[in-house]
């Protein structure tokens, strides 16, 4: 029974105890999809595994074992000496960087290759490249209408019905950075599935900078060691960011991140005066708005950035004027966007949202479909960022709220606790972890996204990373590999077991 209860206590035991919560909330699903009709935006219960949007399906052969060897060799890297050295962040920036780009390709180029034409003429293509070989759905087709229009006419025009009905499906439903992203790269690399994709997979490989230096600014560089080998093998974050743009549209949602707290650890200071230049605080703006020229979920950045003024009220005043600043920086960038090109963001939004509720409807349809889609969402995005991860996420939440309300004791927050319990005292509790998750409860219950949240949100990794990296910072190093060594089993076997579209 001692053994017993310790396994179940062990990471490994609870990793276990929630996948098989998953599966069996999977079955649950499949069967009230199946008896009720009930919908879940693009999953369909008979070919999906619920809730994630995937396939099954097997994909096993040679192509595994360079996958293999490198995700084994990483993390014998870290084991044998990341962990055991003192590296320079320089260093080991630029070892992540390899090391991000080794395991995401060979992890993508697991299924080999796909056929693809028509039966007269097949194709065989790298399974990495696949993607953006669907002309209907992804912004790589609609390249050519740049070419033809030039940028600031298809800028102009682009929430026009006459043009944005001719455009591919996603096109439709994103801002058109993504479009004008792979229209950049067609200029320098020409227009092909390899520089389209190779390109994708290069931009993103920026994050891990931002990510490390955000991970420092938040706790320490011990921290930000774990987290960074632990995000280089995130499954979600591995699985989309080569053959999808949400890689690229990832990086400007957490470089706002670190702006951010950059800019609240050298602005925020009562002796800034009022009118001094901010500049951490206007890049915070521009980086946000770039990322909302790419994808509409960087709001949740945005609005992650607000809780974190409200929860840290003792310093309310001076979040408000980095607010401010960076309001000035995310505003002038679309002013002069329409100052050169006529580009109509609101219009843009609109349409999106028009598209989308038409083939997915808005969530609101039943109370039953309200709570499903949100409870669904969620779950699809712990289980892409990895089951091992969110067991010490949840694990990292608990001992936060102990913290909080440890040191919710001293005499002022005492006083006022009788008119507001909610109140905490900012510098002794983790407002990053509080304040994300009353950002993910917000956006999971909103029906703002209806499903795919696994790759959607997989900005939001670090979020879960970071937290999870101090968490296991005070535990034996031992914990670490363990997490380590699932996320990769959970990596391998999803790649090889799913078929997910990207």
């Amino acid at each position: 029974m001692h053994y017993l209860q310790k396994a179940i206590r062990s990471i490994a035991g609870q990793t276990a105890i929630i996948a098989l919560f998953f599966w069996l909330y999977h079955i649950l699903v499949v069967y009230i999809m199946r008896e009720t009709g009930l919908d879940l935006g693009a999953l369909n219960y008979s070919r999906h595994f619920i809730p994630l949007y995937a396939e099954p399906q097997l994909d096993l052969s040679w192509w595994i074992f360079p996958a293999l060897l490198i995700c084994i060799g990483f993390l014998y890297l870290c084991y044998k000496y990341i962990l055991l050295n003192s590296i320079s962040p320089r260093h080991l920036i630029g070892i992540a960087v390899v090391c991000f780009l080794a395991i995401n390709i060979s992890v993508a180029q697991i299924d080999g290759f796909r056929e693809i034409g028509t039966e007269d003429e097949p194709k065989r293509i790298l399974a990495l490249l696949e993607p953006y070989t669907r002309p209907s759905l992804e912004y790589y087709a609609d390249v050519p209408r740049i070419d033809e229009l030039g940028l600031r006419t298809f800028l102009r025009d682009f929430s026009k019905p006459e043009l944005f009905e001719t455009l591919s499906g996603h096109t439709r439903t994103h801002p058109p950075g993504g479009v004008v992203f792979l229209w950049i790269v067609s200029r320098i690399f020409g227009h092909n599935l390899v520089s389209a994709s190779l390109v994708s997979v290069l931009f993103t490989a920026i994050v891990v900078v931002p990510f490390y230096k955000l991970a420092v600014r938040l706790y320490d560089e011990k921290v930000a060691l774990y987290a960074l080998l632990l995000f280089l093998i995130t499954p979600n974050f591995v699985m989309f960011t080569t053959t999808s743009m949400d890689g690229p549209f990832s990086v400007f949602p957490i470089l706002s991140l670190y702006l951010f707290y950059e800019a609240r650890e050298r602005e925020t200071s009562p002796d800034v005066a009022l009118g001094t230049l901010r500049p951490y605080s206007l890049l915070t703006g521009v980086s946000l708005a770039f990322g909302m020229f790419m994808t509409y979920s960087t709001v949740v950045i945005g609005v992650f950035l607000c809780v974190i003024a409200l929860l840290e009220r003792k310093r309310f005043v001076q979040y408000l004027k980095v607010l401010a600043f960076a309001a000035t920086g995310f505003i002038g960038f679309y002013l002069l966007l329409f100052v050169l090109t006529g580009f109509q963001p609101i219009d843009a939004l609109w349409a999106a949202i028009k598209k989308d509720e038409a083939g997915m409807g808005t969530g609101f349809e039943s109370i039953d479909r309200f709570f499903h889609l949100s409870f669904a969402n969620l779950f699809a995005f712990l289980i892409g960022v990895g089951i091992p991860i969110t067991v010490v996420w949840l694990r990292q939440l608990v001992s936060t709220f102990k913290a909080w309300k440890q040191n919710s004791a001293s005499p002022e927050l005492k006083e006022n606790q009788t008119r507001a319990p909610w109140i905490f005292n900012p510098e002794k509790s983790d407002t990053f972890v509080i304040g994300f998750l009353i950002t993910l409860l917000y956006f999971t219950f909103s029906t703002l996204f209806t499903m795919e949240v696994e790759r959607i949100w997989i900005f939001m990794v670090p979020f879960f990373v970071i937290p999870v990296a101090k968490y296991l910072t005070t535990r034996a190093r031992s914990d670490l590999y363990w997490v380590g060594g699932m996320l990769v089993v959970q990596l391998i076997i999803s790649e090889v077991l799913l078929y997910t579209y990207w």
